[in-house]
């Protein structure tokens, strides 16, 4: 899951238009749309410089309150009137459809490597700037050879990292975890 959290109208409607248009219309939808101020064919959304047919996740948009708000616009008044599916209980009505509990973090510096606390490398931080900055001191002073690499998660052109090799072949369908 990469995110969850309420929908932006403006999104949603784009996305329902756009599976819409997707499958042929029907003049009642065509009429609808228009009805709604709605251009025919909706604008494409951004695309990633790699396109390879996959997805960056999968977005849930659970029924939040007041939804015909933006978030900072939501009223006490709509809040009440649409309290949204939140609720301790689940028990289907109409206003308590799912419960949602924190379920704790994964750090990607954890997961990928990055942290060696034997090189000093404690944070995200030590890994992509302070390493380079000290290898830098080192080449000045003698202590190393250069050239110094800046480490670096991911490259678009090489498909690959630069001091980790936790992102390699990141378009690679058979490669996997």
């Amino acid at each position: 899951v990469v995110g969850c959290q309420n929908l932006d109208r403006t999104i949603a409607n784009y996305i329902r238009d756009h599976k819409v248009l997707e499958l042929q219309p029907t003049e009642t939808e065509i009429m609808v749309r228009k009805l709604r101020g709605i251009a025919e064919t909706p604008s494409p959304m951004p695309s990633d410089p790699i396109t390879d047919g996959l997805h960056g996740g999968i977005w849930y948009s659970l029924p939040g309150a007041c939804p015909s708000e933006t978030y900072g616009d939501k009223t006490d008044e709509c809040m009440t009137a649409m309290p949204g599916g939140r609720c301790e209980v689940v028990d289907g009505t109409r206003h308590c459809t799912y419960r949602m509990e924190y379920a704790g973090e994964i750090r990607m510096d954890d997961l990928s490597g990055i942290l060696d606390e034997g090189r000093g490398i404690h944070t995200y931080e030590d890994w992509w700037k302070t390493s380079y900055e000290q290898c830098l001191n080192a080449v000045a002073c003698g202590e190393r050879a250069g050239p110094c690499v800046h480490n670096e998660e991911y490259n678009v052109q090489t498909d690959e990292g630069v001091g980790t090799s936790f992102w390699n072949g990141k378009h690679d369908m058979e490669q996997g975890l």
